[in-house]
């Protein structure tokens, strides 16, 4: 589970913004070129886009590590539950037999299947 919450927080979202722009514009750019548009008019155009893109992909950045944060949030909140239970089923185990009690990771069960 530790490898899943450091997956969560290692996601690159700095290259969305550049992708969206570079991309969209390099169609809208392309898509004019052929259409024969003055020169005039393809600098405005291409120039309008990568503005336009450049919100859009803020934005989109923005949600995107909006989202990875809740996850991370949850992550770690569960990880903590997790551990609380753990070790109150421990202290209750210890508590009724006296014995010291590891967890059922650390024991070695086998059956006789």
């Amino acid at each position: 589970m530790n490898t899943d919450i450091e997956q969560i927080k290692k996601v690159n979202t700095k290259l969305i913004t550049p992708l969206i722009v570079l991309g969209c514009t390099a169609i809208i750019a392309l898509f004019t070129y052929f259409k024969h548009y003055p020169v005039r008019d393809w600098f405005i155009i291409v120039f309008a886009s990568v503005v336009v893109f450049l919100i859009i992909g803020l934005i989109i950045e923005k949600m995107i590590n909006r989202f990875l944060d809740v996850n991370y949030e949850k992550a770690m909140a569960e990880k903590a539950e997790a551990e609380r239970l753990e070790e109150e089923a421990r202290a209750a185990m210890e508590a009724e037999g006296g014995e010291d009690v590891t967890s059922v990771d650390d024991q070695n069960i086998t059956s006789d299947f």
